[in-house]
């Protein structure tokens, strides 16, 4: 079944956009400073919750997306739809 154009998209500029990630989230422990003697709020060493790398995903300038791609998703606001661009600027996904 072929697409439509209105379900294209193009990224308004070169772009990396990461699906999915998110960082270690840690408990905190209250210990006295060794040096000013002040009670200071630190990381534990080992995270509660580990990080989640994601998946990254790279665009060029004016390349040509499906709109239900994970990233489009993700970040909407960093690509146009098709019929708002010049086709002259379009590049292919390869």
């Amino acid at each position: 079944m072929p697409r439509t154009r209105s379900q294209m998209v193009v990224a308004r500029e070169a772009i990396v956009i990461n699906v999915g990630a998110s960082p270690p989230e840690y408990d905190k422990v209250q210990i006295t400073h060794n040096k000013t003697g002040e009670r200071v709020w630190i990381n534990k060493d080992e995270p509660k919750v580990p990080e989640e790398l994601g998946v990254p995903y790279a665009f060029k300038a004016f390349q040509k997306v499906s709109a239900t791609h994970p990233a489009v998703k993700a970040n909407p606001g960093a690509f146009l739809p098709l019929e708002d661009v010049d086709e002259e600027l379009v590049v292919s996904g390869q």
